[in-house]
């Protein structure tokens, strides 16, 4: 059924939306620059139903303007441009890209009424999610920045996580775009709106912006262990055509 084959792609999609939201509801919308992160990502080894999965590591750079927002390693990338409410999951060592609707309810638009109630169902159950920040009142310097720690306890269709977030009022940037971003994207997921609002309340409690998390995600019985740190943070003007597709891609279907 064509539920059956988009719910990978989903998983991936709302991931990554799920990654960046948790980072973006941490501040209050103040300022209108673009903003500019590069991070460090790293993965351990895991295993999950026979495949083994190498230890990863990766750096990622993030551009979030006013109604768009790219995010891209050497492997992959990921675009989101609400203004043509439309975004992209890239592979950039296949050169190709899938594209689907920013507003995921249109997800289902085209869909014979079976394929669209499975697609609605599946929906609702993975966009469950519930969220508590703890402060800890622990302190330490990392990088060049003083930061607090937090405790992040997630409940969604991708399992549990638990996070320490290790974050600083010191970085002097327009985080305000991740709000913007997250909050819009959010409201246009069927079902999402009513936890918006408890997602926000909980992401106040975190005082900056995340330096450095580590994460533990329970998948399919198998714990996967991340860690992210901020590199690099300022404002700035982003780069033409960081928010278009490469030239040269090729799309591929679900």
């Amino acid at each position: 059924m064509i539920v059956q084959e988009e719910e990978s792609i989903m998983k991936a999609h709302l991931a990554k939306i799920g990654i960046i939201a948790a980072v973006a509801l941490l501040v209050p919308a103040l300022l209108q620059a673009d903003v500019y992160l590069k991070q460090k990502q790293h993965t351990d080894a895991y295993e999950v139903m026979g495949q083994n999965q190498p230890a990863e590591d990766l750096v990622t750079e993030i551009w979030i303007a006013k109604d768009k927002m790219a995010s891209n390693s050497e492997k992959q990338g990921f675009i989101i441009r609400l203004d043509k409410n439309v975004s992209y999951i890239i592979d950039h060592e296949k050169k190709t890209y899938i594209e689907m609707p920013a507003d995921m309810s249109q997800m289902a638009a085209g869909m014979d009424d079976e394929d669209a109630a499975g697609m609605q169902k599946m929906m609702a159950g993975m966009l469950k999610m519930e969220v508590s920040i703890t402060p800890t009142g622990e302190k330490k310097k990392i990088g060049a920045w003083q930061c607090k720690k937090y405790i992040q306890k997630i409940e969604s269709f991708m399992g549990p996580m638990q996070a320490e977030i290790w974050a600083s009022d010191e970085l002097k940037i327009d985080n305000s775009m991740y709000a913007r971003y997250a909050s819009a994207m959010f409201a246009r997921m069927p079902g999402m709106q009513s936890v918006v609002e408890n997602m926000m309340k909980e992401m106040k409690k975190i005082e900056g912006v995340p330096v450095l998390t580590e994460a533990s995600n329970n998948v399919m019985g198998q714990t996967i262990r991340s860690t992210t740190q901020l590199l690099e943070a300022e404002e700035g003007k982003a780069p033409a055509g960081v928010f278009d597709l490469p030239a040269g891609y090729k799309r591929t279907n679900m």
